[in-house]
């Protein structure tokens, strides 16, 4: 059906033509057919309706699914369709009968995404899989291929104009670029700090545009896979973003309730459409393949609008406030300790020298802010942020985390010291180059300068030849002999970082005027030290400081935004409990550091430290790293033990005393059987920043599933197989920056145990080393007398195609297989390494989520009450316990009424202050109190719009006819007291968010 519409509040240069109505479900996606004449829209309802725009009607309706359908894709020639669904399948439909013509398995896959290629051989399909892999259909062979390479589900695939590439994001927050020819990865686009929902091709194939739960759209370029403008405006997640056919107009759509229409051209904003929407469907919109027409849904995505837009007049039409074009720079000063970086950091941004201790954490300071007038009324503001990390040994683990997005690093060295003046210069070149590899950081060059400190001081300086030659071997682009003191080539060094910094290739921020004034009102507040504050507080204080009354949910909104984007620099950090923004965040890394420093001195050498004693702080740090109000102190620390399990440094153990924090790299106690460790069948060796490359491997395979940690000794771990046998590594340093992993196995690890350790390993080593630094040596062993064999006599036979060689001692044969020989003769699948990571991930969230419900404890922060029938009060805790497994603390009366206090008044003082409401209904029917907090939560649903979930508990079919108001919203169905499906769709219901 189409309905003529007209409405006084659309944008100028946008007319409302038509809404199309019909589902009886939430859609999901709309997408045209390639001539135009036709549209597809896949529902929850389990059709796909196709829609006749010339004719004004639904024309065909594919029924087949058996649940929601999530994605269509039409073929080149428009005259298939093809679908995916939560039932695991893709099918093909033929367009003119509406007869499926195919029904393609996807095994544990649901098709979230899809794309047909341009060729129309084969059909790109993206989702949940277990292994997290693209699947590709090839339509004549009919035959299955995998795409391996993000680390998270697919939410959004689409072919290159010209067909040769297929671009995917990943809930891994990264965009991989795929050549169809060779099925290879051709980049890796990195950027997003969370979920990328949609990615799209501009028309001719040169850009690429992102849209992503961190609020954000990105834009790229496609040859140099460079982010060229980072777009601001939406208070919500992105969740799909589309080209018009001529690539002049960007459409956005955000589950904040808008779509937005930006000009391509210097990417303002030209107009804004309402449009409540469910927040999870990212696909809602899509512009017609040869004329200005957009698609979008309405009536919260259970129908259709179509658009028709006056592209000159929406052009010539008032411009936002998006001129304000904003870039920025990030220097870092980095070297060991006690070479001068603090004083040279005070002179460089412009204050008076002073005698320093050395720096502990992280300091930010501004180095410069230049407003460059671009023409046509467009400024931009250039800001150069200098940080100063921290030198000492302690921090090593710590500091990398700060090593991303870099434009110029100076590496400072004392050329008089009396050890080894350059081995600083060499750990630190070599962990700038790894910190670009960690996962979520960009891999743009940047340039390094070397620079000489305290040349005031007496002593015998290192030779200006072997300074020279240090340039020109680790590729420094300039270098400065400089006294902070003294003030020589101070402003000369001031002037290169200047002229070094490349702003072409920097990202460009669009952004709002009201987005610029809170952002420049973030960076004050951290200016003025001011420490730990929640998000109320501080949005009073903006108010305030702006001197601006007008207080609206959408200024509320824009303010929650900022803190993130301010966040994704790493300025300031949000808690994940009490609703607090810790505008000093270089404190977690004094906190962790000494945290460290501690489990090393452990006296039997075990490299932990009793998690108690951390929030007790029964540790040794000095007076003035600490700070003094002890409240916030002890809630910087919960929030310090959360960032050890979340960067994966620690491990958590429970003991007879208590669960303690583990850190593998801290335990000092020798191992015995090193250097040559019985049973050693492989060596790595790597480059890049070895003590993170370690832990991180060791804690990952800790949390894997597949292997449990048994012992632990200083660079040694030995852990037991899930399927049987014992395997171990040992960690040898060869020199800074450089080192050997040698792995062994007991004689009754199996050949699957062996083959599965060691390939975790490898992946691990690819994804965290320097590129093209991991070297694999194998040591051959004859089983019958474990005879090695010797590396020459292995090539030797290897180069005559010889798979075994006869051991001398006993005669025996010894199989000299290798990877992929290996793999044939165990007939073991490669996808073990995703579920490998998936059970890490998971079990690394737990970790976090045991310490994030301590701080919500400590800050009184309940995400939802459950009200529910004292009758049902033993399946309420159980299901209680489930959340806080999740990170979600609930509001339960068992756990939040002292004795001897009237439990209603406990109860009325909590309401208002839950951030949600669960209303569990029994086949025991609502409890008296229970009624009474529906309608206080009902109320409140209404007035303060907190989710109000009803949960229906195992037995029970449907709300109750006499709940009229719970009938109106989406309920929760437990089949199970445990089951995971309801789980999520409850705890998707309090966050917003589908876990």
């Amino acid at each position: 059906m189409i309905n003529q519409l007209n409405y006084s509040e659309i944008p100028s240069g946008l007319e409302l033509k038509h809404k199309l109505v019909g589902h009886n479900g939430l859609i999901s996606k709309v997408e045209w057919s390639p001539d135009g004449k036709m549209l597809a829209s896949p529902s929850f309802d389990g059709t796909i309706k196709l829609w006749d725009l010339n004719r004004g009607e639904c024309f065909q309706t594919l029924k087949g699914h058996f649940t929601r359908v999530r994605s269509v894709a039409w073929s080149p020639d428009g005259k298939m369709i093809a679908s995916g669904s939560d039932d695991k399948t893709i099918r093909l439909w033929r367009v003119e009968n509406g007869n499926p013509e195919e029904i393609i398995s996807m095994g544990t896959g649901i098709g979230l995404s899809m794309s047909w290629s341009i060729d129309g051989n084969t059909i790109a399909c993206g989702g949940r899989r277990d292994d997290w892999s693209i699947l590709l259909y090839n339509l004549e062979e009919k035959q299955q291929q995998k795409l391996e390479g993000h680390s998270g589900e697919v939410n959004s695939l689409e072919w290159s104009p010209d067909g040769s590439l297929l671009a995917s994001a990943s809930h891994d927050t990264t965009i991989i670029i795929w050549e169809k020819k060779t099925s290879k990865i051709k980049t890796v686009l990195k950027g997003h700090s969370s979920d990328i929902y949609s990615v799209t091709w501009s028309p001719n194939g040169q850009m690429l545009a992102s849209g992503s739960y961190d609020n954000t759209i990105k834009i790229w370029s496609v040859a140099t896979g460079q982010m060229l403008f980072i777009i601001e405006g939406h208070t919500g997640a992105v969740n799909c973003v589309q080209f018009s056919c001529d690539g002049k107009l960007l459409a956005s759509k955000s589950s904040d309730g808008t779509v937005r229409l930006w000009s391509c051209d210097i990417w303002e904003q030209l107009a804004v459409i309402d449009e409540p929407t469910f927040k999870s469907l990212p696909f809602g919109l899509a512009f017609h393949p040869s004329e200005q027409i957009l698609a979008s849904l309405g009536d919260a995505d259970i129908s259709i609008r179509i658009w028709h837009i006056d592209k000159n007049l929406l052009l010539q039409t008032k411009k936002s406030d998006l001129s304000s074009q904003y870039t920025n720079a990030k220097v870092v000063l980095v070297g060991d300790t006690g070479v001068g970086k603090s004083g040279l950091s005070l002179v460089l941004t412009g204050k008076p020298f002073e005698a320093t201790e050395s720096t502990h954490g992280r300091h930010v300071d501004i180095f410069d802010r230049q407003e460059v007038d671009l023409g046509e009324d467009c400024k931009e503001i250039r800001e150069i942020l200098l940080w100063d990390l921290a030198g000492q040994p302690g921090y090593r683990l710590v500091h990398q985390l700060h090593l991303s997005e870099l434009a110029i690093v100076l590496i400072i060295f004392d050329a008089r010291s009396e050890t080894d003046p350059f081995a600083g210069v060499y750990y630190w070149n070599r962990a700038l180059c790894q910190a670009q590899k960690i996962p979520g950081n960009s891999e743009k060059p940047f340039k390094k300068i070397l620079v000489s400190a305290r040349a005031d001081r007496g002593g015998v300086s290192v030779s200006p030849d072997r300074i020279k030659s240090l340039v020109k071997e680790l590729g420094f682009n300039a270098y400065f002999r400089t006294s902070a003191k003294e003030g020589w080539k101070v402003e000369e060094l001031q002037e290169a970082i200047c002229d070094s910094i490349n702003w072409d290739i920097l990202p460009k921020v669009k952004s709002t005027e009201v987005f610029e004034k809170i952002k420049r009102f973030l960076i004050s507040e951290k200016k003025e030290r001011r420490l730990l504050t929640k998000v109320d507080d501080l949005y009073s204080t903006f108010l305030m400081s702006e001197n601006n009354s007008f207080n609206s949910k959408e200024l509320y909104d824009e303010f929650e935004t900022c803190i993130g984007l301010v966040e994704s620099r790493d300025l300031i950090r949000r808690l994940s409990f009490g609703n607090l923004i810790l505008l000093q965040p270089e404190l977690l890394d004094a906190y962790a550091s000494a945290i460290i420093n501690a489990a090393k001195e452990e006296p039997q050498g075990f490299g932990h430290i009793v998690e108690e004693d951390v929030r007790a702080i029964r540790f040794r740090m000095p007076k003035e790293e600490r700070i003094k109000d002890k409240e916030q102190e002890k809630l910087l620390l919960i929030a310090t033990v959360e960032e050890l399990f979340s960067r994966e440094i620690a491990l958590r153990a429970d003991t007879d005393d208590g669960s303690i924090l583990v850190f593998p790299s801290q335990f000092t106690r020798e191992w015995p059987e090193a250097p040559d460790p019985e049973g050693k069948a492989v060596i790595f060796e790597f480059e890049g920043a070895v003590l993170n490359v370690y832990t991180t491997l060791v804690v990952r395979l800790s949390r894997s599933g597949f292997f449990e940690c048994k012992e632990m000794w200083k660079n040694t771990v030995i852990f037991t197989a899930k399927v049987g046998g014992e395997c171990g590594i040992w960690l040898r340093h060869i020199e800074e920056g450089k080192a050997e992993l040698t792995l062994f196995f007991k004689p009754e690890a199996s050949e699957e145990t062996r083959f599965q350790f060691e390939e975790y390993i490898y992946t691990h080593l690819q994804r965290q080393t320097l590129s093209q630094t991991v070297l694999r040596r194998r040591i051959f062993v004859c089983d019958k007398c474990n005879t090695p064999v010797s590396e020459l006599l292995v090539r030797r036979r290897r180069e005559r195609m010889y798979q075994w060689i006869t051991c001398g001692v006993c005669d025996s044969r010894v199989w000299l297989f290798d990877r992929e020989e290996r793999l044939k003769a165990i007939k073991l699948e490669s996808s073990f390494i995703p579920e490998m990571d998936k059970a890490a991930d998971t079990k690394r969230n737990e970790e976090r989520a045991t310490t994030i419900i301590q701080g919500k404890i400590e800050t009184q922060d309940f995400d939802v009450f459950l009200a529910h029938n004292n009758r049902d009060k033993s399946q309420i805790e159980i299901i209680g316990n489930f959340l806080k497994q999740r990170g979600l603390n609930p509001w339960l009366d068992t756990e939040q009424i002292p004795p001897g206090r009237w439990f209603q008044d406990v109860i009325q003082q909590a309401i208002p202050h839950v951030k949600s409401a669960a209303i569990f209904i029994s086949s025991n029917g609502l409890g008296k109190w229970e009624e009474v907090e529906l309608r206080a939560f009902t109320r409140r649903c209404i007035e303060a719009k907190i989710p109000l979930i009803p949960v229906l508990l195992p037995g029970v079919k449907g709300i109750p006819e006499n709940l009229h108001f719970l009938k109106q919203l989406n309920a929760v169905y437990f089949k199970k007291i445990d089951d995971p499906q309801a789980l999520n769709d409850l705890q998707w219901g309090i966050t917003g968010k589908i876990p």
